[in-house]
């Protein structure tokens, strides 16, 4: 069976280049999960989590901050707008943040301050979800 190559890349940096056995990644409407072989795609990423399996155990995990994703002749490129690893997060700063974002959502505003405090809802949710996982 072929392999699965794995890119992530921001705007900025290229921050992974490897080979994985399975990756699963927060899509816009949902997980998805990528296995070698798997069929082509183009797919627009959420806020949440991106992990990386390499065979052995090991897994990297990243905290993604949208973008899309492509799956193309086994290669899966990950072109995140941010990617934050776990060891760059406070679980207690990112515990206020989400308690922040949270009493935003009670105030009213505008569709476009609706969208954009919804976003950081998603996203402090996903940043303390990873910040708990990976302390344990």
């Amino acid at each position: 069976m072929a392999g699965l190559r794995c890119t992530v890349v921001t705007p900025t940096e290229s921050v992974l280049d490897c080979d994985a056995t399975y990756v699963e990644f927060s899509a816009w409407d949902g997980q998805r999960g990528v296995m070698p072989g798997a069929a082509p795609f183009l797919v627009r990423l959420g806020e949440g989590s991106l992990r990386i399996e390499k065979g052995s155990g090991a897994a990297d995990v990243f905290l993604l901050d949208r973008g899309f994703a492509q799956m193309n002749g086994g290669t899966l490129t990950i072109l995140a707008d941010g990617v934050t690893l776990p060891a760059a997060i406070d679980a207690t700063a990112a515990d206020k943040e989400l308690a922040d974002a949270n009493a935003s959502a009670l105030t009213r505003g505008t569709p476009s301050e609706r969208v954009d405090n919804e976003h950081r809802q998603r996203l402090a949710r996903a940043r303390v979800s990873i910040a708990r996982s990976t302390r344990r």
